[in-house]
């Protein structure tokens, strides 16, 4: 039986969701799937034993327009390759080519560390970020992502390579635009503010993914090691958590994208939910 070993990074669930719909697939066609959260490794400093695995994936979200620094903490305890196969998936608010280039950064660590990375991929469930997706949208883009996370698994299987392209005036734009926003997010973590409902619960501090939290005095803290995945804001049991100037990132309301998926159909909008410009093509064509 081959093995494949999956490694993710999810803030609020998407990529969680897309990275479970992966191992189900694999898991499908009788392979052996080891599916591990990158917090877990990065957390314990545990090194990854790449060996025991056939192929191996590592996903997460774009986050302004470029991967999360967790991911990139990973590699540290990643071994060398030595010719290994390795493919990249990826969700975000929206697949458009202003996010194709989003794993370029990655892909070149990974090759540069002997992984052979043949293969990636862009899935879209829902924007937990800036703007809402209406219900109904949410539900059929979690459809077609299913399909399409069986169609990837397929041409892995088959050793099919697929990559991301822009031209290169997108691809030195978006690149230096996510230069600029990989430093401006570490700011993001001094714009959060905590409001009096906060009950000291802990779970901020708990469950976020780079330790840039914690309390003292009483009083809850924010280091300068942000990378905005929301899921403190999120999370909050009591809706405590918000932001000052940066207020526009996140979604009145919350978000919690398993109870959207999971709701039932009622044939309405959800309040200021929108039909994202992407919508229509990425339902209809599965190579997107």
């Amino acid at each position: 039986m081959k093995s494949a070993g999956i490694f993710y990074f999810s803030g609020t669930g998407n990529t969680e969701i897309v990275a479970k719909m992966i191992s189900d697939s694999f898991v499908r066609h009788e392979y052996s799937v080891d599916l591990i959260k990158i917090e877990d490794i990065t957390k314990s400093r545990q090194k990854v034993d790449a060996e025991k695995y056939d192929l191996i994936g590592i996903g997460s979200q774009v986050i302004a327009f470029g991967c999360p620094r967790i991911v990139y903490d990973f590699l540290k305890y990643l071994p060398d390759g030595n010719g290994k196969k390795l493919f990249i998936f990826r969700t975000a608010g929206g697949v458009v080519t202003q996010n194709y280039n989003a794993s370029r950064p990655l892909c070149r660590k990974l090759t540069r560390k002997g992984y052979d990375v043949f293969h990636e991929r862009l899935f879209s469930i829902a924007s937990n970020w800036a703007v809402r997706f209406d219900d109904e949208v949410v539900k059929k883009l979690y459809e077609t992502t299913r399909m399409k996370t069986e169609i990837m698994c397929e041409q892995l299987i088959q050793n099919q390579t697929r990559f991301l392209k822009t031209g290169p005036f997108t691809r030195l734009m978006m690149s230096f635009i996510a230069a600029i926003s990989s430093v401006a997010l570490r700011l993001v973590g001094k714009d959060y503010k905590v409001g009096s409902s906060c009950n000291h619960c802990g779970t901020c501090i708990k469950h976020c993914p780079v330790k840039n939290i914690y309390e003292k005095n009483r009083k809850i803290k924010f280091k300068l090691s942000c990378i905005c995945c929301m899921r403190c804001i999120y999370n909050c049991p009591k809706q405590s958590i918000k932001l000052r100037l940066f207020s526009f990132f996140y979604l009145p309301g919350g978000y919690n994208i398993n109870k959207l998926i999971n709701s039932p159909d009622t044939g309405n909008k959800s309040p200021n939910g929108i039909i994202p410009p992407f919508f229509n093509k990425y339902i209809v064509d599965k190579e997107l």
